[in-house]
């Protein structure tokens, strides 16, 4: 993205802290995530491998959370920034995590004339504990 000019100086700094994805919703679940920042909880959560995986569309690894957390995704992309609270158990690979995480979603523009969007997804885990 910065090669292409899209990422402003603003952005950049918060860059290792966010998830981007698409702005393209599919059935129930939120869009496809493209880019997991090295500082990202989602990469603390599910893991470098999870995060570094290559030449797919990245989905979380629980089908529940992927349906749970689509409206908040169709409501950044209907321009108004969602933010929330949850407390969920988690299902990744033979293991349960309960977490508590706040989360920012936001829809944004390369430019302000553009057509094409993306979400950025901001969380900060606030209790993580494996059941």
């Amino acid at each position: 993205m910065s090669s292409s000019g899209l990422v402003s100086e603003k952005l950049r700094e918060h860059m290792p802290y966010l998830s981007l994805c698409s702005d393209k919703l599919e059935g129930n679940g939120p869009p496809p995530i493209f880019y997991v920042g090295r500082r990202s909880s989602q990469r603390h959560l599910f893991g470098e491998d999870w995060a570094m995986q290559q030449g797919q569309e990245l989905r979380t690894p629980d089908p529940d959370l992927e349906e749970a957390s689509a409206a908040a995704y169709r409501a950044a992309l209907e321009e108004r920034p969602y933010y929330g609270y949850a407390r969920t158990a988690i299902h990744m690979e033979d293991k349960v995590v309960d977490i508590a995480f706040e989360r920012l979603i936001i829809a944004l523009r390369p430019s302000p004339k553009s057509d094409r969007r993306f979400c950025a997804y901001f969380g900060v885990i606030q209790d993580l504990q494996q059941l």
